[in-house]
């Protein structure tokens, strides 16, 4: 990024000899939403307090707006903070677990009013100003939090996983009204989450952690449709790995005797053992004899199929391996035991270099 509104360089963190961030640069534009995702451990938690300077950084150095701020206390930096836990203090109503951070850091009490109108209106909750917590749903105590963060007008929201503790359907809600707030107010905004599909709907871009680096970032179709490695390709979605060893023309040759075809070449010399990557929803079933004139087409037997609302997971054995694809529910489920092909499109593939 030419010009990065919030800069990691050269950062790294270590507990004791533990060492959890690995030499990680990381540039986000100003008015950016960025999700930091992969699994636990992966140092996306550790980033993220080392910005808001709840950790030290071991080396390194942090920019904000252009200046420099790992030696900056956190109540410097300007930062809202919402955390799976909502940390609300149940004996006060709403507007006075707004108002309460402004009143210890010597707001006057009409700034403080002010303030918290405008907070309790951004988040839609200005009706509810004078319940306790204990009044409130899970989702609106959420949004009390979310108010919190944003009552002090801060430059940038650090969410820790805040939507963690909501049931699915109360969870994609907030999901969506935390994007469009972003859209409205232009906030920078910086999520840490484990919740693939959380980071697809919300995100524009998309960083992948594993062991302490960053294993891709991109937008959200980039990280999904092309994945840079196995591991991304893998905690992303569900993907088909085959095996083969690569020939001219991107055309891998399965030790199954198959040959299957690329739309792009890899970067890798040919001879090379590589993996042929397909999302299921990009393969076809046909019944054997019926498939179309196609280069990618496997003979395979329905093993089962399962029912997911809408659509279905069929599970298929094939000389190539084990395949899951997935079909439109209308289409009907396959027979078990039924000999079928499985086709794909080279450009509905891609491949990676061991």
């Amino acid at each position: 990024m030419a010009d990065p509104y919030i800069s990691f360089i050269n950062v790294e963190k270590a507990f004791g000899a533990h060492r959890v961030i690995h030499g990680l640069d990381l540039g986000i534009g100003k008015g950016e939403f960025v999700s930091l995702l992969g699994p636990s451990g992966s140092g996306k938690t550790t980033l993220l307090m080392m910005l808001a300077g709840f950790e030290s950084v071991t080396s390194g150095e942090i920019h904000v707006g252009g200046a420099r701020v790992d030696q900056t206390p956190p109540h410097q930096r300007n930062m809202g903070v919402v955390f799976q836990n909502y940390a609300l203090f149940p004996h006060r109503t709403v507007a006075e677990n707004l108002g309460f951070p402004l009143r210890m850091r010597g707001v006057a009490r009409a700034e403080i009013r002010a303030r918290v109108a405008r907070a309790l209106e951004m988040v839609e909750l200005s009706a509810m100003a004078e319940r306790r917590p204990h009044q409130l749903s899970g989702g609106q105590q959420q949004r009390v939090a979310l108010a919190r963060a944003l009552v002090y007008e801060p430059s940038v929201i650090l969410m820790d996983e805040p939507l963690g503790a909501l049931d699915k359907q109360l969870r994609e809600k907030m999901q969506l009204d935390i994007r469009a707030l972003h859209a409205r107010l232009g906030l920078t905004i910086i999520l840490v989450t484990h919740d693939q599909s959380e980071a697809l709907t919300m995100s524009d871009r998309i960083a992948v952690f594993n062991a302490g680096r960053i294993a891709q970032i991109g937008s959200p179709a980039e990280i999904y449709d092309r994945p840079a490695t196995q591991f991304v390709a893998e905690f992303i979605g569900e993907t088909n790995m085959l095996t083969g060893r690569l020939g001219p023309g991107a055309e891998l040759a399965l030790a199954s005797g198959l040959r299957l075809r690329a739309g792009q070449p890899p970067d890798a010399p040919t001879g090379q053992d590589v993996t042929l990557c397909i999302r299921p929803e990009r393969i076809s079933l046909w019944p054997k004899g019926g498939a179309p004139d196609q280069p990618n087409l496997i003979p395979a037997t329905v093993k089962d199929a399962i029912y997911q609302g809408d659509h279905l997971r069929v599970h298929l054995d094939a000389p190539v391996g084990p395949l899951i694809v997935r079909v439109d529910r209308k289409a009907g489920a396959p027979v078990i035991g039924a000999e079928v092909l499985a086709g794909f499109a080279p450009d509905d593939c891609w491949v990676l270099a061991k």
